[in-house]
């Protein structure tokens, strides 16, 4: 049997800034916010909900859901094979509000792109994709 799971990567921004957590626990890395997507939940309350619970941002515009990119891996967890989806969001925040990390996360950073580019363990090539998706909005 085989559990899928539908995941949002919110790559956070403030113009040239974009946002990274240090992943703590099962692995250790730089990552944007992602969390599951709950049953009966939409996209967009999925992305606030992991965004506030990971940061405690609440003041936060959700620009696009970045259709052009997708991911999926798998992996095993306590003898259950997961293959998880992730769908990617471009989310607009203030570097200036107060960050408040959730308990999966040991620091944060606002950064440009690419310092985040080097410093993400997974996700390089989503998030370069995203960028230029980025540079070119008005």
């Amino acid at each position: 049997m085989v559990k899928i799971i539908q995941t949002i990567v919110a790559v956070i921004h403030d113009k040239d800034y974009f946002l990274i957590l240090e992943k703590k626990g099962t692995w250790k890395g730089w990552q944007f916010v992602q969390g599951a997507k709950e049953k009966g939940e939409s996209w967009e309350d999925a992305v606030k909900r992991e965004v506030k619970e990971e940061t405690g941002l609440a003041d936060i515009e959700i620009i696009k859901k970045v259709e052009n990119v997708k991911a999926d891996y798998w992996f095993v967890w306590e003898n259950e094979k997961i293959h998880k989806f992730l769908t990617f969001f471009l989310v607009k925040a203030d570097k200036n509000d107060p960050i408040t990390l959730s308990v999966e996360h040991s620091n944060y950073r606002w950064c440009k792109y690419e310092e985040a580019l080097e410093s993400l363990k997974y996700n390089k090539e989503e998030f370069k994709k995203i960028y230029r998706t980025l540079k070119k909005m008005p």
